[in-house]
């Protein structure tokens, strides 16, 4: 099943300069990296209308208070709500919004939007959710206090009050509707919480003892079910260092580039893709500005046919 587009069927470029959620590693630059080495212009040459959108209004990247043991917790609030209100207008629009980070704290933000967008139309939402780690900390299990090991906890009904609240209900998502490839760090307690709530996540020993073709079309197969709305999140760091330098935080034994490519592929041979975030480009880790080719051209083969050639501008 594939959703048919509207006459603005676009992929909508929407910037979040804001790395707070992280501590500050540096993938607030990553908006414009990506803009200046030719993102749209990579998409439009796949047969892709594309709208730049500007960053989101509202983004507070200006160090703030550690509240409740979550780091510049109003910060993160804020910069999610511009996201949620951004993500949200572009879907008003018919749009496909591609969310450029940032950290990964800017996921509640888009999710918040999506959910109730799906809410609206009555479809379920899937999250593929493409990481080296599992992002299910809530403020009592976190070794560290950053926000950006909390949105998928946040999105799927625990975590600290103020971040529950971005979203039109709690949870914003169906737990179950959570499938996550690549993960290789998890934090004690984060585990614990994983294995309680049976989280489905392939970690890389699994994805390489069974191959990323066999992981992802598991992953993906009750999307193509429901013909649901599916939402890619994707953190730079879900790749193996020696593609991907550029993040904050790497974590050795990823995926190779073939991989991801395989995995990439996959999502846009359902026909459902309707929403991405692109997340946690540190430019600066990696000068070279390889990450970011390479990570263009990655994302492209998730959208290559999202919209149909007949459509481009």
């Amino acid at each position: 099943m594939q959703s048919e587009p509207g006459p603005d069927r676009r992929v909508a470029l929407i910037g979040a300069p804001f790395d707070l959620g992280s501590g500050g590693k540096g993938s607030a630059s990553g908006p414009a990296a990506l803009r200046e080495a030719g993102l749209a212009e990579t998409l439009r040459r796949r047969g892709l209308r594309v709208v730049d959108r500007g960053d989101a209004s509202g983004v507070i990247n200006t160090p703030g208070l550690t509240v409740d043991g979550c780091h510049h917790l109003a910060e993160v609030v804020t910069s999610c709500r511009a996201v949620r209100e951004e993500v949200g207008r572009a879907l008003a629009a018919g749009q496909v919004p591609l969310l450029l980070g940032g950290d990964h704290s800017l996921a509640m933000g888009s999710i918040a939007a999506i959910a109730r967008h799906c809410a609206a139309q009555r479809r379920p939402l899937f999250v593929l959710w493409l990481d080296a780690h599992a992002d299910f900390n809530t403020p009592e299990s976190s070794p560290t206090g950053h926000v950006y090991g909390m949105p998928v906890a946040v999105a799927t009904g625990e975590g600290h009050p103020d971040l529950l609240a971005l979203g039109h209900a709690s949870p914003m998502l169906d737990l179950h509707r959570v499938a996550q490839i690549g993960v290789r760090s998890v934090d004690p307690l984060e585990d614990v919480r994983i294995r309680d709530r049976r989280l489905r996540i392939y970690r890389m020993p699994e994805v390489r003892q069974r191959g990323m073709a066999s992981v992802v079309a598991e992953a993906l197969e009750p999307v193509r079910r429901a013909g649901g709305h599916l939402h890619v999140s994707l953190d730079i760091d879900f790749l193996d260092p020696e593609v991907a330098p550029g993040v904050g935080l790497a974590e050795p034994d990823g995926p190779n580039f073939s991989e991801a490519a395989l995995c990439l592929s996959a999502v846009q041979a359902t026909g459902l893709l309707g929403s991405f975030d692109l997340l946690e480009l540190s430019p600066s880790h990696d000068p070279s500005g390889g990450t970011t080719a390479r990570v263009i051209d990655l994302v492209s083969r998730a959208f290559a046919a999202t919209v149909p050639a007949a459509q481009v501008a």
